[in-house]
């Protein structure tokens, strides 16, 4: 027989948005749970290496210390959440799930599933992950000191990364599509003044090769084709985020870069549906962010039920 269970809030995904939705909604009077496919919480917060000066109150921490702190914080309050949660169904319009062979059904949804860093989708990517290929300076600049590496992006992660790497590193080459960066004007002027930080600008990565480990990354000029072949042992994408919404193509609103639309109460397309965090376009890439988003999610869903 398959069991169904009901609840008030059903929330996707167990990032700092998630687990702050979890909380509001508990505070709201709503009967809520957490689901995350994964086999912890966190999400984007178990990438972050580098420590967090930014958030209030928990200075100075890592980003899994910090979700340490939260998850804490959910057991205190003995809430209701799920990890290895893997979804077999979903219903987003009539607000039902197929969840680990039990059905979900709740009188609305909170979308936090977040977003995962950018991949380019060229050949040697993924065969060189580990073996010359990176996703992370904070993380791996040790196991790249002494060597010429690459860094890939044009936004503040690209240029931070090219900074860090540029202390153990004799030589950091950082390619970019255009000659526009968006990253921070201070970091970009910080990377342009180091002296064994270069750039070529205007240039498209084609493919990574190598034997065992990364050795070369092709690139092209994207004015003239052009291609040229730059020697490196050690390539870091920084490259942008993508959202994870595969699994809602064709149920609700998308725009084009496939983000959650929402409106200023975190509402989307359908009734009783929300997002939250890094889903949603985020205007700003952060924990502090995310949490509000949550928080506000629950707060709109609460004020909705009563009014239903």
């Amino acid at each position: 027989m398959t069991q169904t269970t009901d609840f008030d809030v059903l929330i996707l995904g167990g990032g700092p948005a998630g687990i702050s939705a979890l909380l509001w909604s508990h505070s709201l009077g709503l009967r809520a749970a957490l689901l995350e496919p994964a086999t912890e919480l966190g999400g984007q917060m178990l990438q972050m290496f580098h420590r967090l000066y930014d958030y209030a109150g928990l200075p100075g921490l890592t980003g899994r210390e910090m979700r340490d702190q939260f998850v804490a914080h959910l057991a205190e309050l003995q809430l209701d959440y799920r990890v290895g949660c893997q979804l077999t169904e979903l219903q987003l319009a009539a607000r039902q799930l197929r969840c680990n062979g039990v059905t979900l059904r709740a009188r609305a949804l909170i979308l936090a599933t977040g977003a995962r860093k950018r991949r380019l989708g060229i050949p040697g990517e993924e065969q060189f992950e580990m073996r010359g290929v990176s996703f992370s300076a904070t993380r791996d600049h040790s196991l790249y000191a002494g060597k010429p590496v690459t860094v890939i992006g044009g936004g503040d992660s690209a240029v931070e990364n090219a900074l860090i790497l540029s202390r153990v590193c004799p030589q950091v080459t950082l390619v970019h599509h255009s000659e526009q960066f968006r990253a921070r004007p201070e970091w970009l002027n910080e990377a342009q003044h180091t002296a064994n930080i270069r750039f070529i600008t205007h240039a498209k990565p084609l493919a990574i090769t190598g034997q065992t480990y990364a050795e070369w990354l092709l690139l092209e000029d994207v004015r003239t084709g052009q291609q040229q072949t730059l020697a490196t042992e050690g390539v870091f994408i920084r490259v942008g985020i993508a959202p994870n919404t595969e699994s809602f193509a064709g149920q609700i609103a998308l725009d084009e870069a496939g983000y959650l639309k929402t409106n200023d109460r975190q509402q989307t397309s359908l009734a009783g549906v929300y997002g939250a965090g890094d889903v949603c376009r985020p205007v700003c890439l952060s924990v502090a962010s995310a949490v509000g988003q949550g928080a506000l999610a629950a707060k709109s869903i609460a004020v909705w039920l009563r009014s239903a």
